[in-house]
């Protein structure tokens, strides 16, 4: 899922981030799997819950390091940047 999509179909962005953790949690931890945690905690964070959203972006953040993925490491950081900043 890459930041194009989001600008693309929007209103997709929610089914396939509910996807992607779906399939982390049933299968494992995969290159992808970061992407979907990063947008849960920008979604969390939107609606209210600015702690629980800064959660799950940690996490993502670490699961960069853990399933060395680099492709999707640019959007991971462009998106928790945000509410990084905003917390921190």
């Amino acid at each position: 899922m890459e930041l194009g999509m989001t600008q693309i179909m929007p209103k997709s962005v929610a089914r396939v981030t509910q996807r992607i953790i779906q399939l982390s949690l049933v299968h494992g931890m995969s290159p992808v799997s970061p992407i979907g945690f990063v947008h849960l905690g920008s979604y969390i964070a939107k609606f209210g819950d600015i702690s629980g959203g800064y959660h799950y972006v940690k996490l993502a953040r670490s699961l960069l390091d853990k399933v060395g993925s680099r492709e999707s490491a640019g959007e991971v950081i462009c998106i928790g940047t945000q509410i990084v900043a905003y917390v921190e």
